[in-house]
C-alpha cells in the first residue's frame, strides 16, 4: 500500500470516479452533489481530497476549515477496497495534512431502532480506534442526527459552532446539541 493525496481542483482528472464512489458512499438524504462540491471548492467552503494507491483512485474526504477546527463532511473508500486498512489511512493522511487541528466528524447516532444498528456500532468503533473521541455532543441537520467525534480528547465546542455558523452551504443550519 503506497497511499498518496491530491487536492481535488474544478480540472480532477478522476472527476467520474469520485463522483460514482460520492453516489455509492452516501444516501441521498446525506449525500452531495458533485456540482455543488465544485462550487463549494471553488468557492473556498470545502476542501476536497482525493486518496490514491500509486496510481489507484481509492476515496475521498471532504472537509470545511477554520482554524482550530477541520469538520469532515465526507470520508468514502471504494467499496472494492474497504475492511483492507485504506480507511485508517486515509484519516492518518487527513490527520498529519490537518495537524495543530480538531479535527471533527458526524456519524449516524447509535439508535437501537435503526435497521442499520450493526453498521453504525462498527463505524463507531472504526473511529474510536483510529484516535476519536466520543464527545456528547450531536448535529442536528434536517431532522438527521448525528453523533460529533473528535480527534481531541475534548471538542472545542465554541470553535465547532463558530465554524458551522460560517457554513452557508443550503439554507437548513446545522445544531449542534450537548446530551448526557
Amino acid at each position: 500500500m503506497n497511499l498518496m493525496i491530491k487536492t481535488v481542483t474544478s480540472d480532477f482528472e478522476d472527476i467520474n470516479a469520485l463522483e460514482r464512489l460520492n453516489n455509492e458512499a452516501f444516501p441521498a438524504e446525506e449525500r452531495m452533489e458533485i456540482d455543488e462540491m465544485m462550487q463549494l471548492i471553488s468557492r473556498r467552503i470545502i476542501e476536497v481530497t482525493a486518496v490514491y494507491d500509486d496510481s489507484t483512485f481509492v476515496g475521498f474526504y471532504a472537509l470545511s476549515v477554520r482554524k482550530p477546527t477541520a469538520y469532515v463532511f465526507f470520508l468514502a473508500i471504494d467499496s472494492s477496497k474497504r475492511s483492507r486498512g485504506y480507511g485508517s489511512k486515509a484519516l492518518a493522511l487527513m490527520k498529519k495534512q490537518y495537524a495543530g487541528y480538531q479535527i471533527v466528524l458526524d456519524m449516524e447516532a447509535i439508535d437501537d431502532e435503526a435497521e442499520n444498528i450493526e453498521q453504525r456500532k462498527a463505524r463507531k468503533s472504526f473511529y474510536l480506534c483510529n484516535g476519536y473521541h466520543e464527545t456528547g455532543y450531536y448535529l442536528d441537520y434536517n431532522d438527521l442526527i448525528m453523533e460529533v467525534l473528535c480527534t481531541d480528547e475534548e471538542l472545542d465546542a465554541d470553535s465547532f459552532r463558530i465554524l458551522l455558523d460560517k457554513l452557508k452551504i443550503r439554507k437548513t443550519p446545522f445544531v449542534l446539541v450537548r446530551m448526557n
